[in-house]
């Protein structure tokens, strides 16, 4: 144990609540945290304060900030993107009531370049996001990603490229690696590189790269341009596009194959919008929606990933699953009465607990039920209308569609997107967005979300907006461009290819795919003839957990959702919405045969334009760390096969 849990042992000024009782005897249980550093929050006594008002710690209630945006110039955005690490005063009030924690976390700090570029952050020791990246379509990206990291700040992780991280508890056993094995372990935590989530550009050479390792003391450039719609011809390619670039809320983060996890939980993450024709159409039809538009990252902070010793070892996020907005506990955002704003979200979390569905309650109906069911009905509350999922727009008939566009609750699993439309009431008011769990409960020892069940407060105040703002109908809302209508005549989506991927364990119980951990072998890789259409089947057999599929560079249509934990299923229409993640649900075991029924969501996709090397993968990031990832080789067949890549360590 480190000196921090031996203080947390010894201290005896502040007498432990029965849930501090219990998260004191489960890290003496479980021996230790993964990597580097504090205990989580919730066990840290000695050095959180529950004083209100500490310096740099955020107050629930406090009026919502924006993150800083960096805006393309002349057709480029560029930017240094640096990878650091310090101290962040994290509030939270899970568990104990408010709390503002100091926790020593790797983030992001980064400059425009050119004289007087902006920087970010502003105060480094408030916790968040790296900065909002905002570009259009057409436009390059020019970022230079170096990890300044000092490997003395965070020095209990394996620097070794094929090693895995060594852990012991108290008594001087060793609780993990245990059957863990590289590449597909917690490893190499100051070692990172940089993910563009959702865009739809080239996996290699210094496009969307997630196979190089950037070390401490590296750098490694990307350089791409955000596809045109078609028939644009890629500059690079040298031929029309058959996709474009989908204008939307996206984000980017580090992905590091073994430390994805953890430099996740510290942060590591930051909005990238990218704008066109479905923005300048939205501002057509309500003028100012760009002024007031929202860019909300939700983000759980920790500093250590909780290993429960085996076998089989299990793990989830350290600190406190607690939500927090742009850093901030509980925001406020303001509105005028009858105000339609644009909010963006973005599940930028780790972990299983961050599964939720959210709903408007005015503040009455969520005294009234505050801990159980959204009520029929939701008091003061604004309307919403959801517009787009992962960045990319719903059809005119999803945007009409109860069960989409008019649905007054939304889920958000990790790593997915959602746009919404949000209509202030009528007169002024108070109300809140709040969350319920959609799946059970985190593993035994993982923390869990308690006294806390909303993220951000709604005050609508001052006189009524004039003129009066108006949802688009479905008539007037913009229709699907033709790269994303999918063209059942087309011969490319005729006799699909189908695959079929089992979410499960390997043999030693690590999470895996089909039975395998990733391995970086072709037992773990799919191999795709470029401009080609497949439809896959993908099935969860955890019972305890949701798994978020997530591919890169191309996303995919929905066209089925089994949940066998449900009591009624939904039915899915053409057309289709697009997505990029999708939470594959939990299966269910009967008890008395041992028969498992798994989760099931069927898909198609195209896999267009670029070929070369990227990944799929469970985004539940120590799921993905530890195996539940492969990779995916988008095959030119007019070419000879390219060599293969140096192992992903």
């Amino acid at each position: 144990m480190n000196s921090e849990s031996n203080a947390l042992k010894e201290d005896t000024r502040i007498a432990p609540s029965r849930r501090r009782f219990i998260a004191s005897a489960l890290t003496t249980a479980l021996g230790a945290s993964i990597a580097d550093i504090v205990q989580p929050c919730r066990l840290w006594a000695q050095a959180c304060t529950n004083k209100p008002g500490q310096p740099n710690c955020s107050n629930p209630g406090d009026p919502f900030k924006s993150v800083g945006e960096f805006r393309s110039k002349n057709k480029k955005l560029a930017v240094d993107m640096t990878v650091t690490g310090g101290w962040k005063s994290v509030a939270t009030i899970a568990g104990q009531g408010y709390q503002c924690c100091p926790m020593k976390l790797r983030y992001y700090a980064a400059q425009e370049r050119g004289n007087g570029g902006a920087k970010w952050p502003e105060n480094p020791a408030l916790p968040g996001p790296g900065p909002t990246l905002r570009m259009r379509v057409g436009d390059t990206v020019d970022i230079n990603l170096v990890n300044s990291i000092d490997p003395t700040l965070f020095p209990a992780t394996n620097s070794a490229p094929n090693g895995c991280n060594l852990e012991k508890d108290q008594n001087g056993q060793t609780i993990y690696p245990g059957s863990d094995t590289p590449p597909s372990c917690f490893h190499q935590d100051n070692v990172t590189n940089l993910h563009y989530h959702g865009t739809h550009v080239t996996p290699d050479g210094h496009g969307d790269n997630v196979m190089v390792d950037v070390a401490p003391g590296q750098s490694y450039p990307t350089l791409f341009t955000l596809p045109l719609p078609p028939p644009a011809v890629d500059p690079d390619l040298g031929h029309p596009l058959i996709m474009g670039q989908a204008p939307g809320t996206h984000w980017y983060h580090a992905h590091k194959h073994g430390s994805v996890a953890l430099q996740l939980l510290n942060g590591m993450a930051g909005a990238f919008i990218i704008e066109g024709e479905f923005d300048d159409q939205l501002e057509a039809l309500m003028p100012g929606l760009a002024k007031t538009e929202k860019v909300l990252v939700i983000q759980q902070l920790g500093d250590s990933i909780m290993i429960q010793p085996g076998p089989p070892i299990n793990t989830c996020a350290g600190g406190d699953p607690c939500p927090l907005v742009n850093g901030q506990l509980q925001p406020t955002i303001e509105m005028r009465p009858g105000e339609i704003q644009r909010w963006r979200f973005i599940n930028a979390t780790m972990q299983q607990a961050s599964y939720l569905t959210y709903r408007f309650l005015g503040n009455d109906a969520y005294n009234a039920s505050k801990g159980g069911p959204f009520p029929s009905n939701a008091g003061y509350a604004p309307v919403i209308r959801q517009i787009a999922y992962d960045g990319i727009q719903l059809a005119p008939e999803r945007y009409n569609d109860p069960d989409f566009g008019l649905a007054q609750e939304f889920a958000i699993a990790p790593a997915n997107r959602i746009d919404l439309l949000v209509q202030a009431p009528a007169t002024p008011g108070k109300s809140r967005l709040v969350f319920r769990s959609l799946h059970g409960k985190p593993p035994a020892g993982c923390p869990q979300l308690t006294q806390v069940d909303f993220l951000l407060n709604l005050n609508v105040s001052g006189s009524p907006i004039s003129p009066a703002m108006n949802f688009p109908s479905a008539a007037n809302y913009p229709v699907m461009p033709g790269w994303l209508q999918w063209d059942e005549k087309d011969p490319m989506n005729q006799n699909l290819k189908s695959r079929c991927l089992k979410f499960n364990n390997d043999n030693t119980g690590r999470p895996g795919i089909d039975g395998l951990a990733y391995d970086h072998s072709p037992h773990t890789t799919q191999y795709i003839n470029l401009n080609t259409a497949e439809e896959w089947l993908l099935e969860n057999y955890w019972d305890s957990s949701i798994h978020p599929f997530h591919i890169h560079v191309n996303p995919f249509q929905v066209l089925e959702i089994f949940d066998p934990n449900a009591s009624t299923q939904v039915t899915l229409k053409a057309p289709y919405n697009w997505r990029d993640t999708i939470a594959l649900p939990a299966s269910k075991t009967d008890l008395a045969t041992g028969k498992i029924t798994p989760g099931r969501v069927k898909i198609r996709s195209r896999f267009v334009d670029f070929p070369g090397t990227f990944v799929l993968h469970c985004h539940i990031l120590d799921h993905e760390d530890r195996g539940m990832m492969q990779e995916v080789q988008i095959l030119d067949p007019t070419k000879p096969m390219p060599p293969p890549l140096p192992m992903h360590s």
